[in-house]
């Protein structure tokens, strides 16, 4: 399986450590008893939400190395498991379904407009977050379209009926699009 950064990094944010050691330890003020060594004292430390260390028998690591420790599970195994409980696609699943979503439409129309996506992006970037941006192309439920749909009819025009049409009508729309506009 091959998974990206950007990927990782919305799984990361989809599961914060606390959430998930707390499925097996009761955390209290960032500590817990740890799981692997079955101390009897809180000698697991969370720092920052995001690594763990147990100063007894020195277990450390981020929410995918803790996951894939107690379920004894490789780490494309650990991020296809958290990617489907956090309502994520990974990027075996987009290639096999062959799903068609709103990034994948903002991508064709910056394509038909020879314009860079991330230009766009970076441009926007106040009110198109990393997160919100992340969502947009890897969540399962796609989140409001409206800030990107916004920006998209401002600057080039484009009306709701792109983002609406059915996949296989969308190069006939932009071809439309550009006849009317010549």
């Amino acid at each position: 399986m091959f998974v990206n950064t950007e990927l990782l990094e919305l799984i990361r944010l989809k599961n914060p450590l606390s959430s998930v050691i707390g499925k097996y330890e009761a955390i209290t003020d960032d500590c817990c008893k740890c799981p692997f060594c079955h101390s009897k004292t809180n000698s697991l430390n969370l720092f920052h939400d995001e690594i763990y260390t147990c100063f007894h028998c020195g277990e450390s690591g981020d929410v995918f190395g803790f996951v894939s420790k107690i379920e004894n599970l490789s780490f494309a195994e650990t991020a296809r498991k958290m990617a489907k409980l956090s309502g994520i696609y990974t990027l075996e699943e987009l290639k096999q379904k062959n799903i068609f979503r709103f990034w994948d439409r903002f991508l064709i129309l910056c394509e038909h407009y020879h314009i860079a996506a991330d230009s766009i992006l970076q441009e926007y970037s106040s009110e198109l977050t990393r997160e919100y941006l992340l969502r947009l192309k890897y969540s399962k439920v796609e989140p409001d379209t409206a800030p990107l749909e916004n920006i998209m009819q401002m600057k080039y025009g484009i009306s709701k009926e792109f983002w609406n049409a059915a996949p296989e009508h969308i190069m006939e729309y932009l071809t439309a699009e550009r006849n009317h506009n010549e």
